[in-house]
Formats: structure tokens, C-alpha cells, sequence
């Protein structure tokens, strides 16, 4: 049966346990499983990295992930100031909330409201999770396409 390699074009489920409790996982809604190369960074699946080479399809591996190399340690920087017209009027802003601001050049992001302060919003712009370590468990459903075979590159 062939195992998977770095470079493999593969389909995986997961469930990821979060440091707060909370867990979701690729088949809530049932989701078709995720496609990613193996070995290569995945924003759904931070610190896999490498850890399904060698996999069968149908197999598991569980993968803890430090909050450093899941979504990142939280940055205090990433707590700004930001004037309240950065937000839609009709925008009800109360801290704790997750609400969409105009960021840089005019694209949205997503930020959670610290404090209103009359027309100046402390915002924390940090991912969400950050500061969080999680568990994997990534189970291996296919193999699409096998990585490139490398070439003798040279005369």
C-alpha cells in the first residue's frame, strides 16, 4: 500500500483540541476532507508540517502543537488605538466583540474590541487563537498525487 511522502498532494479530516477546550473538526458539517501538500505549511492545520509522511490512507496521528507554532504567541503590540471611523456607523462596538474594521489600505480584518474610548476603539488584532497550544488528530483519507520524482539535474 503506498505511504505518503513530502510533496504528496493528499486529503485529511482533523480534529483540533484547543488549550481553551473548545474542538472542531473537518466533519462538523461535513466537510469534505481538507487538501493539502504534505510537509508544507497549512493555515487550517498549523504544525503539521511533516507529520503525515509515512502515513497509509485510513491511519492517525496526533500532532501537539506549541501555541508558537500554531497561530502565534500573543503579540502585545497588536493592541492599538484606532479611531471609531474605521468601523461601519451602524457597527454596535462593545468589548469583547469581534467586529470588521477598515484596516490598511481599505481591505477588512476581523479584530476584537478592548475598550471604547468616545470616537477612539482599542482594538487587538492578534488571531484569535493565539496563546494557544492544540492537539491533532489528522487522519490520512487519500492520496491524490505523489510528489514530482527529483532529476538528475547536470550534463
Amino acid at each position: 500500500m503506498q505511504t505518503s511522502q513530502l510533496g504528496d498532494r493528499v486529503q485529511v479530516h482533523y480534529v483540533k483540541r484547543f488549550q481553551d477546550g473548545s474542538v472542531r473538526s473537518s466533519r462538523e458539517r461535513g466537510d469534505a476532507p481538507l487538501e493539502l501538500i504534505v510537509g508544507a505549511r497549512h493555515p487550517r492545520l498549523p504544525g503539521v508540517g511533516s507529520e503525515l509522511v509515512g502515513l497509509t490512507p485510513g491511519k492517525t496521528v496526533t500532532v501537539a502543537v506549541p501555541a508558537e507554532r500554531a497561530y502565534g504567541l500573543t503579540d502585545p503590540a497588536r493592541v492599538r488605538r484606532v479611531a471609531r471611523d474605521r468601523f461601519r456607523d451602524d457597527d454596535v462596538l462593545v468589548a469583547g466583540r469581534r467586529v470588521r474594521m477598515r484596516g490598511a489600505h481599505g481591505r477588512p480584518r476581523v479584530v476584537r474590541i478592548v475598550e471604547v474610548r468616545g470616537r477612539v476603539v482599542v482594538v487587538d488584532t492578534n488571531h484569535p487563537r493565539s496563546g494557544q497550544s492544540v492537539e491533532l488528530d489528522v487522519e490520512l483519507v487519500s492520496i491524490l498525487t505523489a510528489a514530482p520524482e527529483l532529476g538528475h539535474w547536470g550534463p
